[in-house]
């Protein structure tokens, strides 16, 4: 399965109508060749706990303050599943030499 890199972008909001209204305001673009793989992903990815210990898919986002040519900033990003270093093998044995038998 190949990783996918989708990209992400948050403007400033222009007003807030309310205290509650959100900050920033954007898109998530999934580029259409790496559809399947993200689809694959969702599918195959082993829950996780949240906070509340309910069962979750999590993905990492990154994000970088970027500014616009209006002198305007905000936010450009990624997002990709997790990082998880790989396991390690075990170490042979040296009085085998290494050798299964």
């Amino acid at each position: 399965m190949s990783d996918f890199s989708l990209k992400i972008a948050l403007f400033p909001a222009k007003e807030k109508s309310k205290e509650t209204s959100p900050d920033h305001t954007g898109n998530i673009e999934i580029p259409a060749a790496q559809l399947e793989e993200f689809i694959a992903y969702l599918r195959s990815a082993e829950p996780e706990a949240d906070w509340q210990d309910n069962p979750v898919l999590k993905l990492q986002v990154s994000a970088w303050t970027n500014e616009m040519k209006s002198g305007k900033q905000y936010l450009k990003g990624q997002i990709q599943k997790p990082y998880k270093p790989q396991e390690t093998a075990p170490a042979q044995s040296s009085s085998t030499g290494g050798l299964p038998f």
